[in-house]
């Protein structure tokens, strides 16, 4: 999907998140809710790196 934000074009990446059920029950403005939690995966120790860009400046995150 391509997003433009103050003349600048951007591709939207999307990244899904697996969940978790929990049997965490909590109150959210008088409405009883079920909490979830992000679903751990292991991966080896080596590290990745994503090239990034923003506006206009690269950057490179490493985990």
């Amino acid at each position: 999907m391509q997003l433009t934000y103050r003349a600048a074009n951007y591709e939207l990446n999307s990244t899904v998140v697996k969940v978790a059920n929990s049997d965490r029950i909590g109150m959210y403005r008088g409405t009883k809710i079920k909490f979830s939690s992000p679903a751990v995966t292991r991966k080896s120790h080596a590290h990745t790196s994503s090239q990034l860009k923003y506006r206009g400046i690269n950057y490179t995150i490493w985990h």
